[in-house]
Formats: structure tokens, sequence, C-alpha cells
């Protein structure tokens, strides 16, 4: 805004580096660069304080952030989150006396997902000719084609296959540490059709790591430089946006039901949560048996 006694305008870009210096307390550095980005993002649209309406920001939200691009409510609030994080340090420390435009900006879910033009991307599940044809376009990428091959037989999360760490590979199963929820640390037994790739990826690996020779990137994170492979090889095979590297999870779980697995084996096998109270709750799990039964349905030829 103006600011009446000075005469100066307050640009919205001007002090964004400022803002982010003073979060000492965020020690994540992937938040504080979400945070950077949500605010590079506001200020992109609206250059200056006083000419930020808040029937303008509701126009950006549903027509530009929800409609055009595809972003979910909860995202835009978090945008909106950082945004007004930024405006009170304005207010604060540059001088801005205008109150945030922001409150009530972003609809509710269910209104968002009603109003938005944008046909949300379905994922669907990688099939066996897909799986084949990725394989071939692989080339010489011996490294991309293993994590093919990993995750087509094991229904694993790229970032839990780019993590795995030789203890945690043993003769019969791999031991998934550290994911996303409880129900993610499980354990998952290697399929009989990959159990020589997996000893040779034992034996030539001179990092600790089954996937060897992987870079992190500024988060920690093995799995990002990767996965823009796998995305480029994706695009190369003429395959869209439904399919992923996920798809090969779904794909797993599409084999195992038309194998009729029980989806209580399924779901140990990837990991996910199930809240029934005879399963969810009191059992213990399955035997490996079980589980090594279930994952030898899996067919990728």
């Amino acid at each position: 805004m103006l600011n009446v006694s000075s005469g100066k305008w307050i640009r919205l870009s001007d002090h964004s580096d400022e803002y982010i210096a003073t979060l000492d307390g965020i020690n994540v550095n992937k938040t504080i660069d979400m945070k950077r980005s949500d605010i590079s993002r506001f200020a992109n649209q609206f250059t200056y304080a006083h000419e930020t309406t808040k029937r303008d920001v509701i126009d950006w939200v549903e027509n530009t952030l929800i409609a055009k691009e595809g972003l979910s409510a909860p995202t835009c609030s978090r945008i909106m989150s950082s945004v007004r994080g930024y405006w009170d340090f304005l207010e604060r420390h540059k001088g801005l006396n205008m109150t945030a435009p922001l409150q009530g900006v972003v609809p509710t879910r269910r209104v968002a997902q009603r109003n938005s033009r944008v046909k949300q991307i379905s994922r669907t599940h990688f099939t066996p000719n897909d799986f084949n044809k990725l394989l071939k376009q692989c080339g010489k990428d011996e490294q991309l084609s293993t994590l093919i091959w990993l995750g087509a037989y094991t229904g694993c999360r790229i970032e839990e296959l780019c993590s795995l760490k030789l203890e945690h590979t043993l003769t019969d199963r791999f031991l998934i540490h550290d994911a996303k929820t409880e129900a993610g640390n499980r354990i998952v037994p290697i399929h009989d059709d990959i159990k020589g790739l997996v000893k040779g990826l034992k034996g030539h690996s001179n990092d600790g790591y089954l996937l060897t020779g992987l870079t992190f990137n500024k988060y920690g994170d093995r799995s990002n430089a990767i996965g823009k492979r796998f995305g480029r090889l994706k695009l190369r095979c003429g395959f869209g946006r439904d399919l992923v590297f996920h798809s090969f999870r779904k794909g797993v779980a599409t084999q195992l039901e038309t194998a009729v697995v029980p989806e209580n084996v399924t779901a140990r096998l990837l990991g996910h949560e199930f809240n029934t109270m005879s399963y969810g709750v009191y059992s213990g799990g399955v035997s490996f048996e079980v589980l090594l039964c279930a994952i030898e349905k899996l067919n990728w030829r």
C-alpha cells in the first residue's frame, strides 16, 4: 500500500528475501523454499500492495490457481498462509497499513472441486505391455531399467526404492524403513524374477545402497534426478500425465486383485493402512509365506 507518511509504494516482490531470512525457527529447507515459491507466485500476480483487492485475489485463486492450474483447495490455503505471514512482516517492519485482503479467498474443497474448469488427471496403472515398452526405450540406461524392474515387482514407491540400503536387502526380502506412514514400514518378499538382479546389485554396490550411484538433492532425496529421467522416458514412450512411476504400484494392486489376493494381504505388501477392527487393530499381520505367495502372482513378462 501507499505509505501515506512517506509517499512510498510497497512493491510486493521487494522484501521477500528479507522476510524469508527472518524464519529462523524453520529448519527444513524444503519448507523455506515452498514459502519463497508461494510468495513469489503471489508477487508475480500482484505488483503493489495497495492495488491488491480481495475481489482480485478471489478471482486469481478460483480462475487461475484452481481452474487453470488445477491446484487443490488445501494447496491454495497453504499459499495464502505463506502470503499472510509475509504481509504481516510488511505491516510490522515496512510501514504497510492495509489489512491483508486474504481472509476467506479460498473456497471450500467441495466448492473448489465443483467450480474447477479443468478435469483432474486420473492416474491409471501400467500393464505388462507398458512395462516392456519402457524397458525397450531405456537403451543403455541400466540404472533406470533396474528401477523399473524393482518398481514393477515390488510395488514400492520410488523414494523407498532409491533409499533402500544393502543392510535392509536380505536374500529373500526387502525391509522397508522410514516410510511415509507406520503401515509403510513393512516386509516385501523378493519375487523370483528379480532375485538374480538383486543379487547382482548387492555385489556391485559401492555406496551401501541397492541402487548405487544415485545423487542426493538439497533435500536429501536420492530419487529426484532418476525420477525426472523416468518422466522423460515415459514421454518418449508416448505415455501421458495419467501414467507416472506410481502407476507401477497401481499395476501391482491391479494384478493382485485380478489374482484374487485378499485385500488385507495386498495392503500389507503395499504399506497401506486399513481400519477394520479385526485386521487393522488386533491382527499381528500375516506370515512371510502368505506375502511371498501373493507377490509371486505378479507377472510382467
